[in-house]
């Protein structure tokens, strides 16, 4: 079952629909059932089925969880990764990262505590 058929005060997007850019924030928690790409300020939690990615200058005041994450912006809530959680130069995470790999570029900016490859 689906997340929004869980979830009713979530709206099905129609694909063609485009939900980023300067100035979106979000207050609630967001989930997706495909590849994303998140470009706005999210003061809550982001799930995903598949590939995620916080575009630089994006901000998540919550928890990130997807099957494999790119981390380009900002996440304070930490980050857990079914498989590859991929911190870029620039990047900002805070509270806890678990991962079954884990990379870190030189740049990026992580404090807190870290599980991999469980």
């Amino acid at each position: 079952m689906s997340y929004a058929a869980n979830h009713p005060e979530v709206k099905k997007m129609d694909p063609s629909e485009r939900m980023e850019g300067a100035g979106i924030q979000i207050g609630g928690s967001v989930g997706l059932e495909q590849d994303g790409v998140i470009r706005a300020v999210v003061k809550g939690d982001v799930r995903s089925t598949c590939k995620l990615v916080i575009s630089k200058g994006s901000v998540v005041s919550g928890v990130v969880q997807a099957r494999d994450i790119r981390l380009e912006g900002e996440v304070e809530g930490g980050v857990e990764g079914l498989g590859q959680v991929w911190l870029v130069a620039g990047s900002r995470l805070r509270s806890r990262c678990v991962a079954a790999a884990l990379r870190i570029e030189a740049g990026a900016d992580f404090s807190g505590e870290i599980r991999v490859g469980e």
